[in-house]
């Protein structure tokens, strides 16, 4: 999966820039918009210690008060490797982290780019995030019981091209702040911290429906 995740970010940035633009001066969005992507997924901060890089995919459904900014609902579910010290000793199983929530959005369209087809969207909002550790990968480790759903909060933004009108892709960057629980990670982990970072890079499509 992984592979397949990176081959699908490379291939949606070379279709921005081979495509020929579309003249359009708007961001081309309806009144409802559902995304789809896929990709990587970077640990930050403290998980940066005891996980490392893996996957995901996610889907958002967004509702458009008009052309320029809306609210949507995100899911996304993501898988981070097992992390390891400097030595080889396993710090954590890999871990499966699913976020729900919603977000608002706004779409930048500078006019020199509004001919080019080009879209700039930043979205921000907060949900839940459910951490689990893979307790089949080692038996043994203290991190399997590792099940918690803690507030997160997310900021991101997306660089898209709009291929159709109703057909836009897209590569877009996630940051999540996590806040944890330093009595569930200290007997999990070994250490006691009580929040961490993920940031999934990801390329995706957008379908639009009615209109403006």
């Amino acid at each position: 999966m992984h592979n397949a995740t990176k081959y699908g970010v490379l291939l949606a940035v070379l279709a921005m820039f081979a495509i020929p633009g579309t003249g359009m001066t708007q961001p081309a969005t309806g009144k409802v918009s559902v995304d789809l992507r896929g990709g990587v997924a970077i640990p930050a901060g403290n998980l940066d210690t005891y996980t490392s890089i893996g996957g995901g995919a996610g889907a958002s459904a967004m509702w458009n008060w008009n052309p320029n900014w809306g609210f949507r609902v995100d899911f996304d579910w993501m898988e981070l490797n097992k992390g390891e010290d400097d030595f080889g000793v396993l710090l954590s199983p890999p871990q499966r982290l699913m976020f729900l929530g919603g977000s608002f959005e706004v779409n930048f369209n500078p006019p020199k780019y509004q001919t080019m087809g080009f879209t700039f969207m930043l979205n921000a909002g907060a949900g839940a995030m459910k951490m689990t550790v893979d307790d089949t990968y080692d038996a043994g480790s203290p991190a399997n019981t590792f099940d918690h759903t803690y507030p997160a909060f997310q900021g991101g933004a997306k660089i898209g091209y709009q291929v159709a009108p109703w057909i836009n892709i897209f590569v877009n960057g996630t940051a999540y702040f996590i806040l944890m629980d330093a009595a569930d990670t200290q007997p999990a982990f070994g250490e006691a911290f009580n929040n961490g970072w993920l940031i999934p890079v990801t390329a995706g499509v957008r379908l639009s429906f009615l209109e403006w």
